[in-house]
């Protein structure tokens, strides 16, 4: 159950104080943490500071002055970065660190432009001592928000991974997630396809650490995210009384302290304007307090809806910053709560989103497609419809018939379609006669497509032109995501902490999948099993085999963000 738009404004706030008795007195870094506080105290009465201790000040120092560097050094080190040759921050002296704790905060839908709108301290404190990147997009179809968590989460895309979106169909089975009771299915669907988590291949390095994933109402946001191997998974839906609670996913219970609090329950569904995402980051710091996690992964559902299809995201710059600020008090909040733990300096934070989020200013009929599947002579299991259609076929040997009539349709809603062939035993798309695709754009298009062929793959998609989307028009939605274009692929990026080089900002291209092979990499676990990569020009201290890698890597997906860039460009050119 979604709660309700009605009556959205800013709520008052409950804060919590937290001590390091609220962490594993026995944990080794707090041991670590203790033993230098007591040399710290100890050169302090004795006048000064040991070798160790200066070595430790000045490191600490340059962080600061390197935090403050203009965007000139940044270049620099970025050019050097990138240019392959030894780490940058290796040659300026920076130490590496390898953090103990992760906060990573997937704002659902959030684009870019967000976090240029107003001041954000505690935001751009972050930024300004970390590495952003200004190229980063989903690299995956469907651009949704199961497929992107499950991304995330794998560093891996749906071919991988398993989930491709909401819903789709096979020629046995539909599989729909728009219920919690389906949770297990997308658990189910993730050990099936093998692939590794972030929690997973953490937790195989270091079994006593606690994984905890929570939303607000996306459960299939938690799920994904958290992975079979969290300890505890939750997220809110109204109940019988109407009151707004905290739920479990089953098998991932956090302890009753938790789901009992009356401080994390409201009185309704009716939530204010940013009500929704505060009351995750006070679940986030209930778990936080209680379990002692080591990964906190959390989803901020307002981004999505109602900010971004409701209220039409950049469209409503208002409404943007009051729900960026509230994202600012609350990162502030788990920060002050990882200070006074004292674990604060041991702490990885990283900030994205699961998918763009494009303003609407056409809706594509749905006769469009259904006739062309009708006229094909088959029908439809299911269509998932967003920026794309992804279209499943009772006959999949229909699919060029069909991709062709949606094509003579003419709508200027629709870019192209392409429809599914097997050759040789291995599935691919084919764009269908009369596809208006440039070449550059048909690169773009085969390498998102190919993230789709996991074996429950549609047999036809259709692109939605920029601008334009397949959903019900009745919605009155302003802003939708799920295909191709730019809007609807670029997200936000934002590392900073234990391990990360400060004052970068990169165009270098990035996507969803190279998170998690990020952050493990930075926490000292390798990322076996995953398809991304690590970002090596946000590492202090890369391998060159990694570093290696991102560099083809960057050779093959740059040209795909320059044409989907482009292509937008054209587009809002022509409007």
């Amino acid at each position: 159950m979604k709660p309700s738009n009605a009556s959205r404004s800013r709520d008052g706030r409950r804060s919590r104080r937290y001590t390091s008795a609220d962490f594993p007195s026995n944990d080794v870094d707090q041991h670590a943490q203790s033993v230098w506080e007591k040399r710290r105290r100890k050169a302090r009465r004795q006048g000064g500071l040991g070798p160790a201790s200066r070595l430790a000040l000045l490191c600490a120092l340059y962080l600061t002055v390197a935090s403050a560097i203009g965007a000139g050094a940044a270049k620099v080190l970025h050019d050097r970065s990138a240019a392959g040759s030894l780490p940058s921050a290796r040659l300026l002296g920076l130490a590496p660190v390898t953090p103990k704790y992760l906060v990573l905060m997937v704002l659902d839908g959030a684009r870019p432009d967000y976090f240029g709108l107003t001041a954000l301290p505690h935001v751009d404190a972050l930024r300004a001592a970390g590495t952003q990147y200004s190229k980063a997009f989903d690299g995956i179809l469907e651009s949704e928000t199961p497929s992107g968590h499950a991304t995330i989460a794998t560093g891996s895309r749906p071919d991988k991974d398993g989930l491709l979106g909401f819903d789709w169909a096979n020629t046995t089975t539909r599989y729909s997630l728009f219920s919690p009771d389906q949770m297990g299915t997308v658990e189910q669907l993730m050990q099936d396809s093998h692939a590794p988590t972030l929690g997973s291949l953490y937790k195989q390095k270091f079994p006593t650490a606690r994984v905890v994933a929570l939303s607000g109402h996306k459960y299939y946001a938690a799920a994904p995210l958290g992975g079979p191997a969290a300890d505890a998974i939750v997220y809110y839906q109204g109940d019988p009384k109407g009151h707004y609670v905290p739920v479990a996913v089953p098998g991932h219970t956090p302890p009753a302290s938790v789901m009992n609090d009356p401080a994390l329950t409201l009185p309704t569904i009716t939530l204010k304007d940013g009500q929704e995402d505060h009351l995750a980051t006070q679940m986030a710091l209930s778990l936080v307090k209680s379990m002692q996690p080591r990964m906190l992964l959390i989803n901020y559902p307002e981004f999505d809806w109602p900010l971004g299809h409701v209220d039409g995201g950049n469209l409503d710059t208002a409404k943007v910053i009051t729900d960026m600020k509230v994202f600012d008090s609350d990162l502030g909040a788990i920060e002050d709560a990882y200070r006074k733990a004292g674990i604060l300096d041991q702490t990885l934070f990283v900030i994205t989103a699961d998918h763009g989020m494009m303003p609407i200013t056409r809706f594509v009929p749905a006769t469009t497609v259904s006739n062309a599947v009708t006229q094909a002579g088959t029908t439809a299991p299911d269509i998932a419809s967003s920026t794309a259609d992804y279209v499943w076929l009772a006959d999949p040997n229909k699919a060029q018939i069909v991709a062709e009539n949606i094509v003579n349709a003419r709508d200027p809603g629709i870019a192209s379609a392409y429809y599914l062939v097997t050759a040789g035993g291995k599935p691919s798309y084919v764009a269908a006669n009369g596809s208006n695709v440039t070449p550059a754009m048909e690169t773009a298009n085969q390498y998102l497509l190919s993230a789709l062929l996991n074996g429950h793959e549609p047999s036809v998609v259709a692109f939605g032109a920029p601008g334009a989307s397949f959903s019900d028009p009745k919605s009155n939605w302003k802003a939708d995501h799920g295909g191709n274009t730019w809007q609807a692929q670029s997200i936000p990026l934002i590392l900073s902490g234990a391990g990360i080089v400060p004052g970068v900002v990169s165009t270098d291209p990035v996507q969803l999948d190279d998170i998690a092979p990020t952050v493990l990499t930075d926490m000292g676990v390798a990322p076996r099993g995953m398809e991304g990569h690590a970002l090596t020009e946000s590492l202090i201290q890369p391998t060159t085999a990694d570093m290696q890698q991102r560099q083809a890597e960057i050779a093959q997906i740059g040209p795909v963000v320059d044409a989907l860039i482009s292509n937008d460009q054209a587009a809002q050119g022509k409007s």
